[in-house]
C-alpha cells in the first residue's frame, strides 16, 4: 500500500528513447527508427540498461519522488511502452512515487499511443502521470501538475502543443489559493519557452508557449521541470531571481555505467536544484 510521505527530494530524468525487443519487419518502420535514433546506435538492451541504472540511481539518492519528462519511447509504439513499463516495474519503485509525461517521441506511431499506453502497458502508473488536462497530483509538500503536450506530426518535427484547454485548466488550478503556499511545479516534455528563430519554433518548439511563460510571469510560486533539450538548463523567470524552469538530460545520451539524475530540494515551497547524482 502507497503510503504518503513528506516530499523533501525530487529525482529528475528524461528522454529514454526506449526501443522494443521486437521490432516490425516493414521497412518503412525500421527507416522511420533510424531517422528518429540518428547517431544513437539502436541498442535494445543498451537503452534498458541506462534506465535501469537511471532508476537504480534514483532511488539511491534518497528522493522520495521521481519525474521522467518525456520521450520515453522512441516512436510510440505498444511494444516499446511495454519495454519501458517493464523497466519500471523492475525497478521497484512504487508507482504513485513516479510522474510520467509525453514527448513529441511518444506520439510518433497514433493520435492516441499516449491514451492507449496509460490504460495499457502504464495503467500502474497512471494516477500520478499526465492523463487529463489540469490534473493535480498533490503530494505533502508539493503539488506536481503533469501536462501532454504531446502532439502527432511527421518524424521530420519535434514540436509540442500546449492547447487552449490545457492552458485553461493550468491556470484553473494554479489560481486556486490552497496552492499559493506550496511548491507548484509543471512537468511537461518541452521547454515553456520559444526558439529564436521562427522557423526552428515550427520545427521544434512549444506551440502555445507564450501563453505558457506569461502563466509564469503571473504565478512566481510556479516552477517547470521538463526534458527535450537533452541537456540540463536553469532559467530564470521573473523577477525574483531563481531558476524556475529546469531541464534534465537524457538517459538515452548517459555513458556506459555513468547514470545522470537531476536531483532537486523542497525548501519553503521552493525547489532548489541539489545537483546531479551519478553512482
Amino acid at each position: 500500500m502507497f503510503e504518503s510521505k513528506a516530499i523533501r527530494r525530487i529525482a529528475h530524468i528524461s528522454d529514454v528513447h526506449m526501443l522494443e525487443s521486437r521490432r516490425r519487419s516493414a521497412a518503412s518502420y525500421e527507416m522511420s527508427l533510424r531517422f528518429l535514433s540518428f547517431g544513437r546506435s539502436l541498442d535494445v538492451e543498451g537503452r534498458a540498461q541506462k534506465l535501469g541504472r537511471a532508476l537504480k540511481a534514483a532511488k539511491q539518492s534518497g528522493a522520495q519522488h521521481f519525474v521522467i519528462s518525456g520521450d520515453l519511447t522512441e516512436i510510440g509504439t505498444t511494444e516499446q511502452y511495454e519495454a519501458f513499463a517493464q523497466s519500471l516495474d523492475e525497478s521497484k519503485i512504487e508507482p504513485e512515487r513516479i510522474t510520467l509525461v509525453p514527448g513529441n517521441h511518444d506520439a510518433y506511431a497514433a493520435p492516441d499511443a499516449w491514451k492507449k499506453a496509460m490504460k495499457g502497458p502504464l495503467r500502474a502508473y497512471r494516477g500520478a502521470s499526465a492523463d487529463e488536462p489540469g490534473k493535480v497530483v498533490e503530494r505533502e509538500g508539493v503539488v506536481f501538475l503533469p501536462i501532454d503536450v504531446a502532439c502527432h506530426q511527421s518524424i521530420a518535427r519535434s514540436a509540442g502543443e500546449l492547447t487552449d484547454a490545457a492552458a485553461e485548466a493550468v491556470e484553473r488550478r494554479i489560481e486556486d489559493p490552497a496552492l499559493r503556499d506550496r511548491a507548484v511545479v509543471l512537468v511537461q516534455h518541452h521547454p515553456p519557452y520559444a526558439h529564436a528563430r521562427s522557423a526552428w519554433q515550427w520545427i521544434d518548439g512549444l506551440r502555445g508557449c507564450t501563453r505558457l511563460m506569461e502563466i509564469l510571469r503571473k504565478n512566481s510560486h510556479v516552477q517547470v521541470l521538463h526534458g527535450h533539450l537533452h541537456d540540463v538548463v536553469d532559467r530564470i523567470v521573473g523577477g525574483l531571481g531563481k531558476s524556475r524552469v529546469f531541464g534534465a538530460p537524457a538517459v538515452v545520451d548517459d555513458k556506459e555505467n555513468v547514470p545522470r539524475v537531476r536531483l532537486y530540494d523542497v525548501k519553503n515551497g521552493w525547489l532548489e536544484s541539489a545537483g546531479m547524482f551519478a553512482h
